[in-house]
This record gives structure tokens, C-alpha cells and sequence, in this order.
């Protein structure tokens, strides 16, 4: 399953995210895992959730996140759900049309391992690409 919380700059995407995260904690019988690229939303995310800031890695571009997210995969098999935020700017993106090729990847990760993946986008419902709508 792909979940997708999207819209402008600003609209409160991150702070739903890490809601979501943390009430997943709840119900959750694996390892969950927050990606972003700011350390300043460490502390609000449980210390029970592996929040990874990718800037620290240097992960930019669609083929690094994607073999990322395959590496702490293959490592950690309990990881159950995976929350990606700011993934346009996580995949350097030119038009929120670039996400389909990571969210494609995913699917596939999804596919073999049942593994949920929550992402934000940073565009309003009338920019995603129809990956994404036939998704939602």
C-alpha cells in the first residue's frame, strides 16, 4: 500500500506525517521507519520510529533514495511501514511529473515484502501525475 499526503508549501504535510507516524506506533507489529532531509523534526517523531535525515547520506535523486530505502530493507526485515516526507525534493524533482519513477519502485518493494509507504508531495491535487491519482 502507498498512501500520499499532499499539498502547497507550508499546509501542514510534515506535521501530519509525524501524527501518522506516531499513531502508527500503536497498532504497528514492526519496525517503522521516517525519512526526511531536516533534523529539526527529529524530536518530534518517537524515539521508537528510525528517523533517518537523508542529507546526512547525501541521498538526491530517485536511484539513491530507492537503493537507500533497499538497504535498510535487506537489513532490518521487521520494517512495516516506511514514511518518506518532501520526496519531490528528496528526488531532486523538475515537475511533480518525476515522482513516478520512484513511486513505481516502490510498488514493486510493496509487492515483494507488504511493506506500507506513506509519501508527502509538496503539490496541490490538480498537479499529481496520474501514478499517483490511480494510487489514491
Amino acid at each position: 500500500m502507498i498512501e500520499f499526503v499532499y499539498g502547497s508549501k507550508g499546509s501542514g504535510k510534515t506535521k501530519k506525517m509525524i501524527d501518522m507516524a506516531n499513531t502508527e506506533l500503536e497498532t504497528c507489529e514492526g519496525d517503522i521507519i521516517f525519512l526526511n532531509d531536516r533534523d529539526k523534526y527529529r524530536v518530534k517523531v518517537d524515539t521508537k520510529i528510525r528517523f533517518t535525515n537523508l542529507e546526512e547520506f547525501g541521498i538526491v535523486g530517485s536511484d539513491q533514495l530507492f537503493g537507500f530505502i533497499s538497504g535498510v530493507i535487506a537489513e532490518n526485515y521487521d520494517v512495516k511501514i516506511v514514511f518518506i516526507d518532501n520526496t519531490l525534493r528528496l528526488i531532486d524533482y523538475q515537475s511533480p511529473a518525476d515522482i513516478c519513477k520512484i513511486v513505481e519502485k516502490i510498488q514493486q518493494i510493496n509487492e515483494k515484502h507488504d511493506i506500507k509507504f506513506v509519501l508527502s508531495l509538496s503539490c496541490e491535487k490538480e498537479e499529481l501525475p496520474e501514478c499517483v491519482t490511480k494510487l489514491i
